[in-house]
């Protein structure tokens, strides 16, 4: 949103600093550009609360997939142990 800033990061961290600030810049400029916000502090802060909730929403939904995954390699193991047992005549 036309400013610059001075950012020390390590050298093989710049291009996803940049990937971020860029980012950054683009929601923005679009809650500016939606009249949603006035004043370039209020529009930083709707934009880290928005960029925030996304990361929240998509950790959560990354957490349930684990869950899950967990849950079918624990049935897929008790499906392979009473398929052995049968196979061994035990169960």
């Amino acid at each position: 949103m036309q400013r610059e800033f001075t950012v020390a990061c390590a050298e093989d961290e710049m291009e996803g600093l940049i990937e971020a600030a860029t980012y950054l810049d683009k929601q923005m400029r679009s809650i500016s550009e939606g009249g949603q916000v006035l004043g370039i502090d209020r529009c930083a802060i709707m934009a880290g609360l928005n960029i925030s909730h996304s990361y929240l929403q998509l950790q959560n939904t990354v957490k349930a997939r684990e869950e899950v995954e967990s849950r079918l390699e624990t049935l897929h193991e008790q499906v392979e142990k009473c398929v052995s047992n049968l196979e061994q005549g035990t169960g």
